[in-house]
Order: structure tokens, then sequence, then C-alpha cells
């Protein structure tokens, strides 16, 4: 939803700014929210099997994601991507996998793993990774595709307890 705005939004500004091309910056604007209308649609399909299943995440970077998909996140590991938990936030994350059935904690591949390998051992909680920010993908017009793709997959793989 708000990638749609933006891009109404960028439509309006740049039909402003150059008045000539302004038809064209309308007809990509609308070819641009029918493409996100369908991967809105994709996402939305792939995930309604897993959007139950409890997870938690490294950090609290997902809401308006978790929101829009209506999928069951079960809290994160810092409040703070810069600021590492403390011995007893990390009992308490534990506590919550064991009494809220989580199946998955997600790390961040900017951040250490070993925060989440600790809150996972000897739980048989899976840990798997989402990277919000896509730093490995390839810059142009399909980024954001790929990476909202990469995060579905990454969602559907652990919850449903695909390794594959």
């Amino acid at each position: 939803m708000n990638a749609r705005a933006m891009v109404r939004e960028i439509v309006e500004v740049l039909g402003r700014a150059d008045p000539h091309r302004a038809r064209r910056y309308q007809e990509n604007g609308r070819t641009m929210i029918r493409r996100l209308q369908a991967l809105d649609e994709e996402i939305r399909s792939r995930l309604a099997p897993v959007a139950a299943v409890p997870y938690i995440v490294f950090h609290d970077a997902y809401r308006y994601f978790e929101d829009r998909y209506g999928l069951n996140v079960a809290g994160s590991l810092t409040v703070s991507p810069e600021r590492r938990p403390g011995a007893r936030r990390i009992f308490e994350i534990r506590a919550r996998v064991r009494r809220l059935g989580v199946v998955c904690v997600f790390a961040e591949p900017q951040f250490r793993l070993s925060l989440v390998r600790t809150v996972v051992a000897g739980t048989g909680v899976r840990a798997a990774v989402l990277d919000p920010l896509g730093a490995d993908l390839e810059s142009g017009p399909e980024h954001y595709f790929t990476l909202m793709r990469r995060l579905t997959d990454s969602l559907v793989r652990c919850l449903s307890g695909n390794r594959g």
C-alpha cells in the first residue's frame, strides 16, 4: 500500500515538473500500480497457509508487512538492532518461544546470527534469515519485487517447515 502511494505521488510530482511527459508518467504509474497489485495478491496467496504460525523476528522492521498479510509475529529479539539484548531478555524470549509455540526465529544478514542460535538452542525451533534491505540484490527496476518475493519465500519456507 505504501509503495502504491509513493508511485502516485511520484507520478504527480514528475507530471508537474515535466508537463510535456506527464501522460507518459501517468501510463508508467498505472503499469506500476497494476504490478504492485499483482505482487500483493501473490504474496497474500503464498502467505495465507502459514499466516497463523507464530514466529519471532530479529527486530521490529516488518510491522506494515505483518499487518497487511495477517501474520502472527510473536515478538522481536531486540528493541533496537544496535543494542544487543541481555541475559534477561534472552530468557524472556526463550520462555515466549515455548509458551506461544513459536516455530521460527528470524535473523538478519547484517547482524550476528549467534543471538538467534542462542535463542533457539535446544528448543527444536527453526532459525532462518529475513533480509529487509536486499543488500545483495542488484539495483534496477525489479529490485523491490525481488525483495518482497524473497521475504515471502523465507517466511513460507521456515513457517511451513520446508527447508528446501
